[in-house]
């Protein structure tokens, strides 16, 4: 992918920081190839907005709907085969979530372990 000139990047602390997670996180997301990152002239992973977007929907799935990271892979593969905007693929979730009867609570309570449940990081989901 290239970068647009204007585009923000941010390293992976500040990503990290931004997503509420540890730098690792984002490093096995890069690893396992579910969120690539650039890379700065010296060679170190950046983002950009979109990732940040992305990774938000990863740990959604990750985090309230217990999914594994080959899960997140299909379903990620399955959003983009099915050319479902990135901005309509949380909405597409919820409500694929709802129809297979994984309530409000369930996802509550699996925020609940990572202690995310008010986390800044899904209230612009």
């Amino acid at each position: 992918m290239e970068l647009k000139s204007e585009e923000r990047l941010y390293k992976i602390g500040e990503a990290a920081e931004i997503l509420d997670v540890h730098i690792q996180t984002l490093r096995i997301y890069d690893k396992e190839n579910l969120l690539p990152s650039k890379r700065s002239d010296t060679n170190r992973r950046c983002y950009t907005d979109e990732d940040i977007e992305r990774a938000k929907l990863i740990l959604y799935l990750t985090r309230a709907l217990s999914v594994n990271l080959n899960g997140v892979k299909i379903i990620l593969h399955f959003l983009k085969k099915s050319r479902i905007a990135p901005e309509l693929a949380v909405e597409f979730i919820k409500n694929a979530a709802k129809t297979a009867g994984i309530t409000e609570d369930e996802i509550a309570n699996n925020l609940k372990r990572y202690n995310k449940e008010d986390s800044s990081v899904f209230k612009s989901l």
